[in-house]
């Protein structure tokens, strides 16, 4: 049996998306997989700076695929370039062949040289990837030194009863005028987080541009007294990523069930049936002034009710786990999905070394 690992592009998308919808993300009451049609590489293009792509091949088929990309993002409020594995999927035949050992060279040898740093993401509790943390051999001095240092969590807000606006803060759609403050906001939220994108007024417009199916307008703002105290963004994310249900099972089987009575005469928003895919909103960034959890709830609220008259099922919303600003979801009927954040160095003491905190990790959840 052939094992080989190349540089692959846009004439793999089809057999990538295929083998991605062999891995879907399992929680105590979905299997859900992260449909990425049309296009498997929209992702790294619009999020990365540059980015490549290798596939592993048995015989000459492929059967798996990882990415490597490299931003600038904050590590202790400077900016850095960093390396991000990306993506990393393998057809269940082809597992526990030590696929990221084999292509570790590729993957990782220009950006551990270049960059010194990067981190990942896995799913918590996927023993195939767990087991990988932290492990070096010998042979393959290319792997990087890897420690975990937090778990994100994400929450998947179930939209169903109506939800009572916060009378504290007038929230709306931003306009055009409102980018100043939008940017302020987020990077002030973003510069104290590591990994977290530099958000000034140009790399905003910048970040706006680029996303399709989205404006200024995809903005909501939260203002108190003339003043705007609070963002997020609400993103309808299906140009480039879908939330494809696998499967229902334990409680939420019931709720499906009771959710398919209910929902004609309460109004609740249709869920999919086991392969079709959940109408969602992301909510990727978000601040608010001293980090007050009501501010985003309030922005949340006005979210969930505009969307809700839209026919959409669920709002995705995350950060580092125990972080105290995601109080904000409490009242909402919402299921959690966790997964670790894992730091990567050239150096084994990299960390110490710089004094890198790592207490508030950042993740956009529109990469996962």
């Amino acid at each position: 049996m052939a094992l080989s690992v190349r540089r692959i592009g846009e004439e793999y998308n089809q057999q990538m998306l295929d083998i991605l919808l062999s891995s879907p993300m399992d929680s105590d009451g979905l299997s859900v997989c992260l449909d990425r049609s049309p296009d498997m590489l929209a992702v790294p293009k619009l999020f990365f700076d540059s980015f490549k792509c290798f596939g592993f091949f048995m015989n000459d088929r492929l059967v798996g695929y990882s990415m490597v990309c490299r931003k600038r993002l904050y590590v202790n409020g400077v900016p850095r370039e960093i390396g991000y594995l990306a993506n990393m999927y393998v057809l269940p035949e082809a597992r526990k062949l030590g696929w990221l050992y084999k292509a570790s060279e590729p993957l990782f040898r220009e950006v551990l040289e270049e960059a010194g740093l990067g981190y990942a993401t896995t799913l918590l509790g996927n023993k195939r990837t767990e087991t990988l943390i932290g492990r070096r051999i010998p042979k393959f001095p290319f792997i990087p030194h890897s420690k975990p240092i937090g778990v994100n969590c994400i929450y998947n807000i179930l939209i169903t009863f109506n939800k009572r606006q916060h009378a504290s803060w007038l929230v709306r759609r931003a306009t055009g005028e409102d980018i100043p403050e939008i940017a302020r906001l987020l990077d002030d939220e973003y510069r104290s987080r590591l990994f977290a994108p530099v958000m000034t007024e140009k790399n905003l417009r910048k970040t706006i541009e680029r996303r399709p199916d989205f404006s200024f307008s995809d903005y909501f703002v939260a203002v108190k007294d003339g003043l705007i105290v609070g963002t997020c963004s609400a993103w309808d994310i299906s140009a480039i990523r879908k939330l494809r249900v696998m499967s229902y099972r334990k409680q939420f089987r019931v709720i499906k069930f009771a959710y398919g009575i209910v929902a004609p005469i309460l109004g609740f928003p249709k869920l999919p049936a086991p392969g079709e895919v959940f109408r969602e909103i992301v909510i990727n960034d978000f601040a608010v002034e001293d980090r007050n959890p009501e501010i985003l709830k309030a922005l949340l609220i006005h979210i969930y009710q505009e969307y809700r008259k839209k026919g959409y099922n669920m709002i995705q919303i995350g950060s580092y786990d125990k972080d105290p600003i995601l109080s904000a979801v409490r009242g909402f009927f919402s299921q959690p999905l966790y997964s670790h954040i894992i730091f990567g160095s050239a150096d084994p003491d990299l960390i110490e070394k710089e004094g890198i905190d790592c207490s508030r990790p950042y993740l956009d959840i529109a990469l996962t």
